[in-house]
């Protein structure tokens, strides 16, 4: 009985231990543009004319993308995408639209601006001023005046009867 339960506390170690290695895991940032441009004084990367930053299940595409990154360190660490042009964001669960757009890493956000549409399932908001919280999943959506309302749709889904 003894050997078992050693056993049991070995694998439940082996386990904690990987799983924590797992969660620490970097996620690489692939970005595909026509153009790119590198300035390396200032840590910024611009990729511009059908660009697009891919992490994971996450993706961010613009007409043009500024890619800055940690000033402080020397380990290419993506700190903020800025977006502008035909912004698209699409993580697993929703995709939102908009003119311009500011995807901060740190903060783990993205900030839609001006038309911007947040489209989950069949369900669609729109308005100007869109901050997602990506940790949360919480999302708030705003307007800049009165004559242009913050509106939403919902479709419900069927419900099939059983006869």
């Amino acid at each position: 009985m003894r050997y078992i339960i050693i056993n049991i506390k070995i694998i439940y170690l082996l386990f904690f231990l990987i799983s924590k290695t797992l969660a620490n895991e970097v996620v690489p940032v692939d970005i595909v543009a026509d153009e790119m441009q590198w300035n390396d004084n200032n840590k910024i990367a611009y990729a511009i004319g059908n660009a697009v930053a891919t992490q994971g299940k996450k993706k961010i595409s613009a007409d043009k993308l500024i890619i800055h990154l940690d000033k402080g360190e020397d380990n290419n660490e993506i700190i903020l995408i800025e977006a502008e042009g035909n912004v698209i964001f699409n993580n697993e669960k929703e995709v939102a639209t908009g003119k311009i757009a500011k995807y901060n890493f740190i903060e783990n956000n993205i900030i839609v601006e001006y038309g911007v549409t947040l489209k989950k399932d069949d369900n669609i908001m729109k308005g100007e001023f869109l901050i997602m919280d990506l940790n949360t999943g919480v999302s708030q959506i705003s307007s800049n005046s009165d004559t242009n309302k913050v509106k939403m749709r919902f479709i419900p889904k069927k419900v099939q009867k059983d006869e």
